[in-house]
C-alpha cells in the first residue's frame, strides 16, 4: 500500500490547462452565481454546499429537454431523509432516448461502429451505423415493441453481447417507457435463469451464440432452457451471429411487425421512471435488481461532458459484456454525440493488443478499459507507443479495480505521455462514477483524482460515521447527500426492505448512503486511494461477482452429494497486482477432492456461471468457519489470506478455523497431485 504521509510524483498534468469543459463550467458557475472558485476542488465543494443550485444548473447547462419549469427552485427535497430516496425535478417529464439520440447534428456522420471478434482490422472496417441509421433502427424497433403489445413498464431483457443491437435495443425500449434490462450471453444458465425469474420479461431477445477467445458455441440450448423456467413465458427471437435457431424465430419476424410509417416518438416518463435493471454480485443469494431511473443520463452526461471531456469529435472505445453497469455508461458518451464502437468479443483474442488495434485503426481519443488488460498488455512485453500510432488518444480510462502505483508508471514509460490516465470508481448501485477524472489537475502514481461532481462523497470512521477525510486514514466510503443516479428501487423488494439494508443501514445514527469501499485521502494531496470492498464482493480481473454465485452452483445437486460445505473469497497480499479467489470445499464423510472432481466442480461454475466465475483456487478444508447463525465468516478468512492476524470473533461457532487459513497465504498453485 502507498504511504498516504507522501506526495506520489506527478506523472501527468493538463496540456490545456483552463481551456477544458470543467475550466468553461467552472467559470460559468463564477459568473452565474457570484463565485471565485479556482479549481475543480473548489467546483466540488462548491457543488455540494450548494446542491440544489448545482443540481438545477447542470440540468439547464447540458441542454436536456424539456426545460425545468421557472417555477422549480429545488432540484429534490432536501427536508426528508435521504434513505427515503426523494425525487429528483418532481412531475418533470423527461425521456432517456429523446435527450440521448439527437446529440450530434449531423445526421450522416457515424454514430456506430460494429466489431465481432475475429475480425481482420486491416482489410474489415466493421458494420457502420450512421446517426440517421441509428435514429431509424431505434424508430422501427420501437414500433416493433409496441405493436407485439410491450407497454410502458414492461421489461425488455435482451441476451445480448455488446453490439448495435444492444444499443438499439436500450434505445428503442427506453423510447417507448418500457424497462430495459441486459445480461451477456455467456452467463451461464443458472445467472441468467436467477435474475429473468426475478423480473419476467415480457419479451426476450438473444444472440444464436457468444463469441469468446476464438470459439463459437451456440445458445440455443440454453435459451431453450430459460425460456422452459420463465413464468409467464416472453415472447422470444434470436439474433442471427453465426449459427441459425430453429427453436425460435429469428429478429427479422419481430421487425416484420414494425409499421413503416409509425413516427419516432417518446412515452411520457418522468425524471424518476424505471429506465433499467442491473443486477448486484449475489452475495447473499440471487442477485439484487437494482432498477435506474431515466434521469441516470444528467449523471452519465455530466461525467462523460464535463469530467472527461467528451464532444461530437471524440471516438469512443469502452470495453465492457452488456452484464456490466459500464455499458450504461457507455452509452453516455454516446449520448455526447461521440461515435461508438461497440466489440463483441474478448479483449485478448488474438492477443492482448487488439484493442490497440482498434484504437490505431479508427482513431479512438477515449480508451475505457480495466487494470487487469494493462497489466495483460504489459505481461506480452508490448510497448504501445512503439508498435502502434496512438497521437488520437487523449484520455485512458480504468474502472472495476485499483491501479498501482507500478502500473501508473509503466503506463507512462508504455503509452504517450500526454494521455490522461484516470483511475475511477463508482458502481452498479450509482451507475456512475462517484471517483472521477480532474482534466485540470495531475495525476500522481497510484493516486485517484477527486470525487465527482455533485456527490457529497466522504470517508467515515468505521464506528462513528465521523468524516475521517482530512486524516490520510482509511474508512468506510459513504455519500451524505441525496443524488439522481439513486436507483429507484430493487425488482420485487417489498417496502424497500432490501434497498435500505444495503445501503442505509451500514450506520443506525446517521443517514449517510454506505458504497461498502474503503477509501482514504492523501491530506497532501487531495488524492483518493482505494483499498477494496468492506464486505465479501470478489474482484478478479475488474469482473465482480459474489460468493453466493459460486455457492448456488458447488451447493446444489449433484455437487452437494460430496460436498459438505464450502467458502469462496478472494486473495489480494500487498504486492498482488490482482485479486486471487480460492473456493475451499469441506467433504462429506467418505469423500475426498481427486483431481477429478477438482475439474468436474470448476466445469460445472464455468458452464453454470462463465469462465471469468471459475476460482483459481479450489482446495480441500477440514471444516468451514461460520458464525452462531451459521453465516459463513468470508472476511476474517480474506483477511488472513491477505497477510493479517485476525482475531475471531465470539460469534464464530469454530474459531480456530480462522487461523487455519495462514497456510494459504503464500500459495501459488494448487497442489501438484491434483494439477489439471
Amino acid at each position: 500500500m502507498e504511504d498516504t504521509k507522501q506526495i506520489p510524483e506527478v506523472l501527468w498534468t493538463p496540456a490545456n490547462a483552463n481551456r477544458t469543459p470543467m475550466d468553461e463550467y467552472r467559470r460559468h458557475v463564477n459568473k452565474r452565481y457570484y463565485q471565485n472558485l479556482r479549481t475543480t476542488r473548489d467546483l466540488h465543494r462548491w457543488s455540494v454546499d450548494k446542491p440544489q443550485d448545482f443540481w438545477l444548473d447542470l440540468y439547464s447547462y447540458l441542454d436536456f429537454t424539456p426545460r425545468l419549469p421557472a417555477d422549480l427552485t429545488k432540484a429534490y427535497d432536501d427536508t426528508v431523509p435521504m434513505s427515503s430516496n426523494p425525487p429528483f425535478y418532481p412531475g418533470l417529464r423527461f425521456n432517456y432516448a429523446e435527450n440521448a439520440i439527437f446529440s450530434k447534428p449531423d445526421p450522416n456522420a457515424m454514430a456506430l461502429v460494429g466489431l465481432r471478434e475475429g475480425i481482420d482490422l486491416t482489410r474489415e472496417d466493421g458494420e457502420l451505423v450512421t446517426w440517421h441509421e441509428f435514429r431509424e433502427k431505434v424508430r422501427l424497433v420501437s414500433s416493433a415493441l409496441r405493436r407485439s403489445g410491450v407497454k410502458q413498464g414492461d421489461r425488455v431483457a435482451a441476451l445480448v453481447a455488446t453490439s448495435i443491437w444492444a444499443m438499439v435495443l436500450f434505445h428503442a425500449s427506453a423510447a417507448i417507457g418500457a424497462i430495459f434490462t441486459s445480461i451477456s450471453p455467456d452467463l451461464g444458465l443458472e445467472g441468467c435463469v436467477s435474475r429473468l425469474q426475478q423480473v419476467s420479461p415480457s419479451i426476450l431477445f438473444a444472440d444464436s451464440d457468444t463469441v469468446y477467445k476464438g470459439k463459437t458455441v451456440s445458445t440455443e440450448d440454453k435459451v431453450r432452457q430459460i425460456v422452459a423456467r420463465l413464468q409467464p413465458k416472453p415472447q422470444t427471437y434470436v439474433i442471427p451471429i453465426v449459427s441459425s435457431i430453429s427453436a425460435f424465430p429469428p429478429v427479422d419476424v419481430f421487425m416484420s411487425r414494425a409499421n413503416a410509417s409509425d413516427p419516432l416518438t417518446f412515452a411520457p416518463t418522468s425524471f424518476n421512471d424505471p429506465l433499467m435493471i442491473c443486477y448486484s454480485s449475489g452475495t447473499t443469494g440471487a442477485p439484487k435488481c437494482i432498477v435506474h431511473r431515466h434521469g441516470i443520463l444528467l449523471q452519465t452526461k455530466k461525467i462523460s461532458a464535463i469530467h472527461n471531456s467528451t464532444t461530437t469529435t471524440d471516438v469512443i472505445l469502452q470495453y465492457s459484456s452488456t452484464s456490466w453497469v459500464v455499458f450504461y455508461v457507455m452509452c453516455g458518451y454516446f449520448a455526447c454525440g461521440a461515435k461508438t464502437i461497440v466489440y463483441n468479443g474478448s479483449p485478448m483474442y488474438p492477443d492482448a493488443k487488439q484493442l490497440l488495434r482498434m484504437v490505431e485503426k479508427y482513431k479512438v481519443t477515449y480508451f475505457g478499459t480495466s487494470p487487469r488488460y494493462l497489466l495483460e498488455v504489459e505481461m506480452s512485453k508490448t510497448v504501445p507507443k512503439q508498435e502502434f500510432d496512438l497521437s488520437s488518444m487523449r484520455i485512458a480510462y480504468t474502472t472495476g479495480a485499483t491501479l498501482s502505483p507500478e502500473q501508473y508508471r509503466w503506463f507512462y514509460s508504455s503509452f504517450p505521455s500526454d494521455v490522461h490516465l484516470c483511475n475511477t470508481a463508482g458502481g452498479t448501485d450509482t451507475a456512475t462514477s462517484l471517483v472521477a477524472a480532474d482534466p485540470c489537475g495531475p495525476i500522481r502514481a497510484g493516486e485517484m483524482q477527486i470525487f465527482s461532481l455533485g456527490t457529497d462523497v466522504d470517508v467515515a470512521d468505521p464506528n462513528t460515521g465521523d468524516s475521517i477525510l482530512n486524516t490520510g486514514e482509511a474508512g468506510e466510503m459513504i455519500i451524505r447527500k441525496p443524488f439522481p443516479s439513486m436507483p429507484c428501487f430493487f425488482w420485487g423488494d417489498k417496502e424497500n426492505k432490501k434497498y435500505r439494508e444495503s445501503y442505509f443501514e451500514r450506520y443506525t445514527h446517521i443517514d449517510v448512503w454506505a458504497q461498502h469501499d474503503w477509501l482514504s485521502c492523501n491530506p497532501k494531496t487531495g488524492g483518493l486511494i482505494m483499498h477494496g470492498r468492506s464486505d465479501g464482493v470478489l474482484n478478479p480481473s475488474g469482473i465482480r461477482f459474489g460468493s453466493g454465485e459460486i455457492y448456488a452452483i458447488v451447493e446444489a445437486a449433484p455437487l452437494n452429494t460430496r460436498i459438505l460445505n464450502s467458502l469462496c473469497v478472494g486473495r489480494r497480499r500487498p504486492q498482488d497486482k490482482d485479486e486471487d479467489v480460492f473456493l475451499f470445499v469441506q467433504m462429506a464423510a467418505g469423500q475426498s477432492l481427486t483431481p477429478a472432481f477438482r475439474a468436474e466442480i470448476k466445469a460445472a461454475l464455468r458452464t453454470a456461471l462463465s469462465p471469468r466465475h471459475v476460482p483459481r483456487f479450489v482446495l480441500e478444508v477440514p471444516d468451514i468457519p461460520v458464525t452462531i447463525n451459521g453465516k459463513k465468516v468470508e472476511t476474517a478468512v480474506k483477511q488472513v489470506l491477505g497477510g493479517k492476524d485476525v482475531q475471531a470473533s465470539n460469534t464464530v461457532m469454530n474459531p480456530g478455523m480462522i487461523p487455519y487459513f495462514k497456510r494459504f497465504r503464500d500459495i501459488e498453485s494448487e497442489p501438484r497431485d491434483a494439477k489439471l
